[in-house]
């Protein structure tokens, strides 16, 4: 059975280059990319890609979490990713982040989506890559409003792997995120 399994650095929580300063592009850049996605079976790691977890974009129009910046980061345990989801005005082929907590402790499921309290959905925790279609390249960093971000070529080799293995779109892959 397929699986995945997702290793964040504790560093990855360090992103600020000065620590004095408030959250922006210029400054919540420090430590990115440390965090690992492994595609795996039954018996074997498979494929292992390098990724940004922590919420380090948690500023301007996605400052939405509830009690601290990066209180959007996926938390610790377990995850479904729900392969293939509409792209919606993201690049490439993404998935979506569901049945899981962001650390703030609010549940994460509908659409890859939180509802608030009055009803509405709120964010959209997915896994894609950080390309920009203004540089029409990826960006210099990963940044992850709650995201798992992985280079444009990392998410092809990503997809291209659960392709072989046969995974369909809206297909439930069950995951571990794990903090060391």
């Amino acid at each position: 059975m397929i699986n995945i399994r997702v290793m964040r650095k504790k560093q990855s929580y360090d992103f600020k280059a000065d620590p004095r300063k408030p959250d922006s592009f210029e400054n919540n850049w420090k430590n990115n990319s440390l965090d690992r996605i492994i595609i795996r079976d039954d018996h074997a790691n498979l494929a292992c890609f390098r990724c940004q977890t922590v919420a380090n974009y948690c500023f301007g129009a996605m400052a939405t979490a509830s009690t601290f910046p990066w209180g959007d980061t996926t938390a610790p345990g377990s995850f479904t990713l729900k392969a293939f989801v509409p792209p919606r005005s993201f690049h490439g082929e993404i998935h979506g982040i569901c049945q899981t907590r962001d650390i703030d402790g609010e549940w994460i499921d509908r659409e890859s989506m939180q509802i608030t309290k009055g009803g509405f959905q709120n964010g959209r925790w997915l896994l894609h890559d950080r390309f920009s279609s203004s540089l029409n390249a990826d960006t210099n960093y990963a940044w992850s409003a709650g995201c798992f971000i992985l280079s444009s070529a990392d998410l092809i080799s990503f997809n291209d792997l659960l392709k072989q293995l046969n995974v369909k779109p809206g297909e439930l892959i069950p995951g571990l995120l794990e903090e060391d």
